[in-house]
């Protein structure tokens, strides 16, 4: 459309329309930082979106996860944080260590040529949590173990830690079988210290022995 301005012919344009932000991906304060750092802008991205869902805090990672991290190309880095998202962390104390354990995993997996396995069916997490608060203990998971007390609450022992001859190892142990049948089955001996199911981290279930079981008699 032209109009005259002072007798000069003026081509008048059009209001662009506004643009359109609501799909832009939205930071928290902690995005630049990770930038600083070295991570690439998609791994920075990624890596604060989890940050976002409240799954893990910015200072549960220290800069040993974070410089292990930045050692992977792009693609990797992202893998890694995808199944790091993917992880049931509830249980996970460390969460830095259990992501260093994820990243050690993943390298494992390059060297023998396999690719990243489905989720295998883990615990019950509902009966995994009402055994917790039945006892009272505590479980802390990392990629390589499930700890299941050690040590007990004050209410089951308050001495000092057992001794010679208490501890036992039990092989042969069902592959998908989880401390919600295993406690009560060591229960019948007497109070447990701690229970340590070793974890298969390229797999995903445990090894098939529980490497101590602290019991006191």
């Amino acid at each position: 459309m032209a109009t005259e301005v002072n007798g000069n012919a003026a081509q008048v344009k059009e209001e662009e329309e506004p643009m359109d932000t609501s799909s832009a991906v939205s930071h928290s304060e902690h995005y630049q930082v990770l930038l600083d750092a070295g991570l690439p802008q998609k791994v920075a991205e990624r890596l604060d979106q989890i940050f976002q869902t409240g799954l893990v805090a910015y200072a549960d990672l220290d800069e040993r996860a974070i410089d292990a991290l930045r050692e992977f190309n792009e693609d990797g880095a992202l893998s890694v944080l995808q199944q790091f998202k993917e992880s049931d962390l509830s249980h996970v104390q460390n969460k830095s260590a259990f992501l260093c354990g994820v990243m050690k995993t993943y390298r494992q997996r390059e060297k023998q040529g396999s690719k990243v396995q489905d989720a295998t069916k883990g615990p019950d997490e509902a009966k995994i949590k009402a055994l917790l608060e039945r006892t009272g203990y505590t479980l802390d998971v990392t990629t390589g173990q499930r700890k299941y007390g050690g040590p007990p609450p004050e209410s089951v022992h308050s001495g000092p830690q057992p001794g010679i001859g208490t501890e036992v190892f039990v092989g042969k142990i069902p592959r998908d079988l989880y401390e919600d049948e295993l406690v009560p089955l060591f229960e019948k001996a007497g109070y447990i210290w701690d229970l340590r199911l070793m974890m298969d981290p390229l797999s995903g279930q445990n090894r098939g022995y529980i490497k101590n079981v602290l019991l006191l008699f």
